[in-house]
């Protein structure tokens, strides 16, 4: 029996969820508004939707191997766009400052021979060792907690919706649809706040940020291509969102050039995951042996009449 094709309701599931969210938060004031911690409530929209369609239309995830982390792919997963994006932009950030990092000033001066670290950050005073110590168990934990929150998203987007639209179309066609679709339901949260650049202004973040999460989501849909594993395309989710702007974190934000500066790092970001994206996407190949799609099985299809009729 032929499977009916929900994908429609899906993604309107979503998108209704992400407007809904992004209206109250704008609504609320926008990245000043008291209620901004709602934000986090964007990333298990996909999940919500996931649940709504096994529920009532009966369309669950299929073929998730829940104990599946290959070793290999889970650091390239996690290193992979982070390391990119460093790569790109450490020498961008050095060039627009002279030939210098801005470090945030506690980590250039010292103070009998100790680090001060901001009260926000709930280190107190450091010694070089410690700073080191702490800096990994930062990384360590947020990867591991924004991963978690990533799964959320990546049942939906990878898990639910990307094998569906391969299906239907073939790899290549549904790795890029999906990827659009992604970067699209990000739109009303720029707009709304709730993805906020200190520094850059709206329009310019509608025109440079969708199409780095359309190279992300080109990057995230083949690390899913060759591991089918929930767990892998999550980490890598959750790596691009934690570290994938590591080392910006400590550099200082009251420049007088902040918004040039700021800018110029979406730029180098968003540029390097497209470019990365297109590079992963334009080597592919349109299908794999272990994906049967629509279009496969009418090639197939054709080829089996056509071998009758030689028969005959």
């Amino acid at each position: 029996m032929k499977e009916k094709n929900n994908l429609p309701v899906f993604i309107a599931i979503t998108f209704s969820f992400s407007i809904l969210l992004s209206l109250f938060i704008g609504f609320t004031g926008g990245h000043e508004s008291k209620l901004i911690w709602l934000q986090f409530a964007s990333m298990p929209i996909p999940a919500v939707a996931v649940l709504i369609m096994n529920h009532f239309f009966r369309a669950p995830v299929q073929g998730i191997d829940w104990n599946k982390l290959p070793v290999y792919w889970f650091f390239l997963a996690l290193l992979l766009m982070p390391a990119t994006i460093h790569i790109i932009c450490l020498p961008l950030i050095y060039s627009l400052n002279d030939g210098a990092f801005p470090w945030q000033s506690w980590l250039t001066t010292k103070k009998a021979g100790l680090y001060i670290s901001p009260d926000n950050f709930g280190w107190g005073k450091l010694t070089s060792s410690g700073l080191v110590f702490q800096i990994f168990i930062n990384s360590i934990t947020g990867v591991i907690i924004v991963s978690a929150l990533a799964f959320l998203e990546e049942i939906g987007w990878r898990g639910w919706m990307l094998p569906r639209l391969i299906k239907q179309f073939n790899v290549k066609k549904g790795i890029f649809i999906g990827s659009l679709i992604w970067a699209l339901w990000h739109v009303p949260f720029m707009l709304s706040g709730i993805l906020y650049l200190k520094g850059v202004p709206v329009y310019l973040l509608l025109l440079i940020n969708p199409f780095g999460i359309f190279g992300a989501g080109l990057v995230i849909s083949w690390l899913w291509i060759k591991t089918k594993s929930i767990w892998i395309v999550s980490f890598a989710h959750g790596a691009l969102n934690n570290w994938g702007q590591y080392a910006f974190k400590f550099m200082q934000d009251n420049k007088t050039n902040l918004e040039s500066q700021q800018i110029w790092l979406s730029v180098g970001v968003n540029g390097s995951l497209l470019i990365l994206g297109l590079i992963i996407f334009i080597t592919m190949k349109d299908n794999y042996g272990n994906y049967k799609t629509t279009a496969n099985k009418s090639i197939a299809a054709s080829g089996a009449d056509n071998t009758q009729r030689q028969q005959l």
